[in-house]
């Protein structure tokens, strides 16, 4: 099919799912369908499906990755009636469309929509339409897209963007005129995470590595100094701002997550589904174990604290948090590593040469430490990282910010990757990693 052409679903299969595969080369093109009403506006936030919500509440639509792309599976006897259309899109933080080596959709291995021959610089684009009429569905062939990219298809399709920098955006080629209608607030995760993970892009282009593929780790400090972050919400937020540098740099969008304090544990991995809450969620409490005895103390939520069990203490000891995730790593690491360590310090002289010795003991494996100061606080040997020796590369990197909240996204992305293109090249310059 080409743009403009339209087709009933019944004219080309009777089943009662539309599979619609989309193949697309880079891999890190997103994907996503937009649920919308009759005036071809967001109709419910819960029917945009995409990496972070992956199937509507009643799974009429449901998401799913492929090794060349991505399938959506559609039931549209499920489909609720205030949802009139589907609507197929894809985008890309930084690459025109049309430098993809592939994007074609394919519907029940039928019909195919080959978008490559017909795009110019769009960084998003609507592909096709499954839509209402007369009773039944039809299939449209689109291929309309927008050079500003996904803040620009967010806009046409009546969403809002956070950052307020999107304007009402003019498609590369003639799509159908607006039709008025109160514009619903975009789903979280169109306004903040997918947002954000495409910043992310434009940062990692800036250094040069917009195609680099890493996993990525976050460790969370969650000593009592932090008390007044947490209750603020400044932690949850600062959670919600880092989860995109795993979602755009990590190919299963997930980052193994760590809090300490005295001590450390391991939580649930940080994903794009599992943010919201997340903090309050997973901090482990000074004392966890239930029929512990109350200390008297206020937890950061306001909890009662109490004694024994799976405590993290109070204090800080990065050391603790640096040997226990070096435990738990594979005895083999080819794929590069990036930690984003987040602290308000307290580090004294002898937690200081205690991370010496460990940054200089892995200096000769695969991975980077990024450490975040937020606490305006002593930072010890953190702001001297450049000038240890006795390591085969530069390991680690440190900035600080007496409050996270006034610095921007584009600029908290630039600092946390400032470092972490010049550690890639003097380690594959030194045969640590392919």
């Amino acid at each position: 099919m080409n743009p403009g052409e339209k087709r009933a679903i019944a004219d080309f299969t009777d089943s009662n799912v539309i599979n619609v595969i989309v193949v697309h080369d880079p891999a890190d093109i997103d994907i996503a369908a937009f649920g919308l009403d009759a005036a071809k506006k967001i109709a419910d936030d819960h029917y945009t499906v995409l990496f972070s919500n992956s199937a509507s509440p009643d799974k009429s639509i449901t998401m799913s990755r492929l090794d060349s792309g991505t399938l959506f599976s559609i039931y549209p006897e499920k489909v609720p009636g205030h949802i009139d259309r589907i609507t197929i899109t894809a985008t890309h933080d930084t690459l025109p469309l049309q430098r993809a080596t592939v994007l074609k959709a394919t519907i029940n291995n039928a019909v195919t929509v080959d978008a490559k021959p017909h795009l110019g610089d769009e960084k998003a684009v609507m592909l096709l339409d499954l839509y209402r009429h007369n009773g039944a569905w039809r299939l449209g062939a689109v291929v309309q897209g927008f050079a500003g990219g996904l803040a620009a298809l967010v806009t046409h399709f009546g969403g809002e963007v956070d950052d307020g920098s999107a304007s009402s955006p003019a498609p590369s080629t003639p799509a159908p005129a607006p039709i008025p209608s109160a514009a619903p607030s975009a789903p979280v995760s169109l306004s903040k995470v997918d947002l954000r993970k495409q910043q992310v892009g434009v940062s990692l282009k800036k250094a040069g590595i917009e195609h680099e593929k890493t996993e990525v780790l976050f460790v969370i400090d969650g000593s009592g100094s932090m008390a007044k972050l947490y209750s603020n919400g400044t932690v949850q937020e600062t959670v919600e701002r880092i989860a995109p540098v795993a979602l755009r740099l990590d190919d299963d969008g997930t980052m193994s997550t760590w809090f300490y304090a005295s001590r450390c544990k391991q939580v649930e991995d940080l994903t794009a589904i599992n943010l919201e809450g997340f903090v309050a969620r997973t901090l482990p409490s000074p004392g966890a174990k239930i029929g512990a005895r109350e200390t008297g103390k206020k937890g950061f939520f306001g909890g009662a604290v109490k004694e024994g069990g799976d405590s993290i203490g109070y204090g800080n000891n990065e050391p603790v948090v640096m040997n226990a995730i070096l435990d738990a790593e594979p005895s083999h690491r080819t794929k590069p590593l990036l930690i984003i360590f987040l602290t308000d310090g307290g580090i004294d002289g002898s937690t200081s040469k205690e991370i010496i010795a460990i940054l200089q003991r892995i200096s000769n494996r695969p991975i980077f430490w990024q450490f975040v100061g937020v606490g305006n606080a002593n930072y010890g040997v953190l702001r001297k990282l450049d000038t240890i020796d006795g390591r085969v590369v530069d390991n680690a990197g440190f900035f600080s910010v007496d409050d996270l909240s006034r610095i921007s996204d584009d600029q908290l992305y630039d600092r946390i990757l400032s470092e972490f293109p010049a550690w890639l090249k003097a380690a594959r310059a030194a045969r640590i990693m392919p």
